[in-house]
């Protein structure tokens, strides 16, 4: 699948990195699956990763509590999702409406304003907007065509989420089984944490 996406012209649209985004009820029980059934991991888990984000969904500021769970496969992120609270959102519409799974394909781009602009013009539709506390785009998230199937996310390749996720994959890299699950209560809780500098 790399391999393909490598030679397709999506990486020149949205950056060469990608990730698998799943939705899911209850992330202890999927990151479970991952772990013990098909060896992936260890999972980073960032308990309150909504705290200090602000999120617009569909033109309205909603108030969402979620935890996010990330490991990697070779070069592929895998992230799960796991909205805690009611408050309308991508998330948790998506298992309201009895789905669960496969919900969005997320990158970050270098040139993140362009492929925003390239996506729009293919009519994918900006359905989300999450910034950081000081007003910095954090991610967006678009719909597409029906066909498509899944959701898109945009992310800006900060170097704080250079070294965040170099953190998580370097975990993988070298994960030897044990502690499958690493919890923070925050991103900045992982990056000051020996996990993210070994």
């Amino acid at each position: 699948m790399l391999t393909a996406f490598r030679n397709c012209m999506l990486p020149s649209l949205v950056g060469k990195d990608m990730q698998l985004s799943y939705v899911v009820p209850d992330i202890d029980e999927a990151m479970r699956f991952w772990t013990t059934q098909l060896e992936v991991g260890p999972f980073v888990v960032i308990e309150d990763a909504a705290a200090d984000r602000v999120v617009v969904y569909r033109g309205r500021r909603t108030r969402v509590k979620m935890s996010l769970a990330f490991a990697y496969v070779a070069e592929m992120q895998i992230e799960l999702i796991s909205a805690t609270s009611s408050d309308p959102s991508p998330w948790t519409d998506f298992l309201q409406s009895g789905r669960q799974g496969l919900h969005h394909l997320g990158f970050w781009p270098e040139d993140y304003d362009h492929s925003v602009l390239a996506l729009e013009q293919m009519g994918f539709v900006r359905e989300c907007s999450i910034e950081t506390v000081d007003g910095s785009v954090s991610s967006n998230y678009f719909s597409g065509p029906p066909y498509f199937g899944v959701w898109v996310e945009l992310a800006p390749n900060t170097p704080t989420r250079n070294n965040y996720f170099a953190g998580i994959k370097a975990l993988s890299e070298r994960w030897d089984g044990s502690r499958a699950i690493r919890r923070f209560k925050s991103r900045d809780e992982f990056l000051a944490s020996d996990d993210c500098k070994s």
